[in-house]
């Protein structure tokens, strides 16, 4: 786990010692907010291998700096090279410690300044969201990114802090009982943007509310965390959150290493092919050319042999389910699909294929005949209510791909298959109307959040 901002110069002996020594913290970024702390982060920084920092002015603070303490933060980050990142930085308009244009002076320059040492910045915002998103783009921080940190607004300003390429971090604040509407901006973030944090020593989560703190208090966030992002367990949340955290402060990563399987939530999925049949608007490839699904690149540069894939799976009764499921069509590779799930079945796994239901466009239904036995459950992307909504929505390139969706739920019923329709609550999708669509095909239906991705 990497706790991605917390105080360790303010914490008790015992507790920075305990911090030091656990090995559940493969990295910790402590960050320095006045001249005292940004010293004590880089000290410790250089002291502690794992330990990294991030240095910068605190919006508290900004009525007594001056432009020779900015010549220095520019010079001590250029200095140090366990400095990750400027922050915290920004606009704290609820207590109010410093001038409200003197807290946004100071936000530019040192926006300025990450812009010119090419680091991610660290952003304090409290109670004002619309001025801190006016910054962020008359400053075009965009050009280093950064991270929202200890995140408790809106969701439409977490969207905007997202379409401006920053990270949302969230901390001990999403396990407090008054917290629910910030539960549900977690629950609608997208995975490769979710980053973790205690803030220690303050915030601790609801577990020990009322003692001080401590990164190892991080697990409590991580398991509520776990709770609320769809499909995820703890071991998913410790992975994808770190490394996102590699990513943006430029620590050791796999980076884009290419994915052929990869586990999620006790589920072995399996990237058969990026080649898909649709462009739909609400997919992650199509939005942003960005393939990371909760730690993994999920991309290929080929399609893998079915030797590779079964090599790769190991004993597939180790997971719940083997998963066809990958940034591709997998009915696309009809016949290594059908191989593989049947040496799967052979060796007592059981299979679900995930398809966006077009294989009647490019394959006879009696295709489908074929994979009896060998497939338990077919999850259908349906996607619309109706033909107009699905051709805006997914943008096909045949002209009755929706009938053909339909087509191919209603016979995957009739051969005796489980069959599960889904939907992207995506804008202009009725998901009440195609629930009961899939319904009335005889499928189940599962309603997915737009940007939840995995």
């Amino acid at each position: 786990m990497i706790d991605t901002h917390c105080h360790l110069d303010l914490l008790k002996k015992e507790d920075l010692e305990e911090t030091l020594q656990d090995k559940g913290l493969e990295y910790l970024i402590t960050v320095g907010y006045d001249k005292k702390t940004i010293k004590n982060a880089i000290r410790l920084s250089e002291e502690n291998p794992h330990v990294f920092c991030a240095i910068g002015f605190h919006p508290h603070e900004a009525d007594k700096v001056k432009e020779e303490d900015l010549l220095w933060l520019k010079e001590t980050a250029q200095k140090y090279p366990k400095v990750k990142a400027l922050g915290e930085m920004g606009l704290d308009f609820y207590k109010d410690y410093s001038d409200r244009k003197k807290q946004e002076e100071v936000f530019r320059k040192q926006i300025a300044i990450a812009k010119e040492l090419g680091l991610p910045i660290v952003v304090h915002s409290r109670e004002a969201e619309r001025e801190t998103v006016s910054i962020l783009r008359e400053e075009k921080a965009y050009e280093v990114s950064g991270v929202m940190h200890c995140f408790t607004g809106s969701y439409e300003f977490m969207k905007a802090c997202l379409d401006l390429g920053f990270y949302i971090s969230y901390s001990g604040i999403i396990t407090y009982p008054n917290a629910q509407n910030l539960r549900e901006v977690v629950k609608r973030t997208p995975t490769y943007r979710l980053l973790i944090e205690t803030d220690a020593p303050f915030l601790a989560p609801q577990p020990v509310r009322g003692k001080p703190n401590k990164p190892s208090y991080i697990r409590y966030t991580a398991e509520a965390m776990s709770q609320l992002i769809p499909n995820s367990s703890f071991e998913d949340i410790e992975r994808m959150t770190s490394e996102n955290a590699k990513l943006l402060f430029n620590l050791s990563t796999n980076g884009h290493k290419e994915t052929i399987t990869y586990v999620i939530n006790n589920k072995l999925y399996i990237n058969l092919t990026n080649k898909c049949n649709l462009h739909c608007e609400f997919c992650q490839r199509e939005r942003e050319r960005n393939f990371m699904v909760k730690g993994y690149w999920v991309w290929v540069s080929r399609d893998p042999s079915v030797e590779e894939v079964i090599r790769e799976i190991g004993d597939p009764t180790k997971y719940e389910e083997i998963v066809f499921c990958g940034y591709g069509e997998p009915t696309l590779r009809f016949s290594a699909l059908k191989e593989i799930a049947k040496w799967v079945k052979e060796k007592g796994g059981k299979v679900r294929v995930d398809t966006n239901g077009l294989m009647f466009t490019f394959l006879p239904k009696e295709k489908l005949r074929e994979l009896k036995g060998l497939v338990d459950v077919w999850s259908v992307s349906l996607n619309a209510q109706d033909k107009e909504t699905y051709n805006k929505v997914c943008r096909p390139a045949q002209g009755d791909a929706f009938e053909k969706v339909v087509e191919f739920i209603k016979e995957a019923v009739k051969e005796g298959f489980e069959v599960v329709a889904t939907a992207v609550d995506y804008e202009g999708v009725d998901m009440k109307k195609t629930e009961e669509l899939a319904s009335s095909l005889g499928a189940r239906f599962r309603g997915r959040i737009y940007e939840s991705v995995g």
